[in-house]
């Protein structure tokens, strides 16, 4: 299978501390994060557009695009630096809200997290860099996961730190059948529709079909 990259980005990170002592995950001890590396994901078996991401409220990526097919892998992808806003709850805290389309069942979703400090992992490579994926499951499923080992080629690469069962939103269901150019990579994720049919999904916590 193709493996495709969406959106990854390196987001700025300045003002964000919280104690927490030893090892790579969690914040450096009193030492915030100089930046945050973002990217998204879906499972194989149930790509996604996404039509909206916000973290601290603020929007990132030209929407709708296609999320990553190919979740396990969150190493990847290109990154570009944008700052981050402050979270108006709690400015230890990152906020993360996001509206989708899955393509393959043309249901649409929207869901929210909040990742408490401490929750990610930290690339300590001189620039403290938390490490972000965005994931989106099949039948509403929306977490976000970090990287156990960053400085490591070893498995595992990611490991889910908060997941929520999205909220269903029928009335922004669309079929991307007849919006094919939307997004470089739509016709031939539906040419793989076939195989995913017949692959084994991958497990949810949420329920198919109806909402959450």
């Amino acid at each position: 299978m193709r493996l495709r990259f969406g959106l990854a980005v390196i987001l700025c990170a300045a003002g964000m501390a919280a104690p927490l002592a030893g090892g790579a995950m969690g914040w450096l001890g009193n030492a915030a994060p100089t930046a945050i590396a973002l990217s998204d994901a879906s499972h194989s078996t149930s790509p996604v557009m996404i039509e909206a991401l916000e973290i601290n409220g603020r929007a990132y990526g030209t929407v709708p695009y296609l999320a990553s097919t190919d979740w396990d892998d969150p190493h990847g992808g290109n990154r570009t630096i944008a700052g981050l806003a402050v979270s108006p709850q709690d400015d230890a805290q990152i906020v993360v809200r996001a509206t989708w389309v899955e393509i393959y069942t043309n249901r649409a979703y929207s869901g929210e997290l909040t990742l408490p400090a401490g929750a990610v992992s930290i690339r300590d490579a001189g620039d403290r860099t938390a490490l972000l994926t965005v994931v989106f499951g099949r039948a509403g499923h929306f977490a976000v996961s970090t990287d156990p080992k960053p400085n490591s080629s070893d498995a595992p690469f990611y490991e889910i730190v908060a997941e929520v069962c999205a909220q269903r939103e029928p009335s922004l269901d669309k079929d991307y059948r007849a919006d094919i150019n939307a997004d470089l990579d739509l016709a031939w994720t539906f040419e793989q529709e076939s195989v995913a049919a017949a692959a084994e999904p991958v497990a949810t916590p949420c329920r198919d079909g109806g909402d959450n």
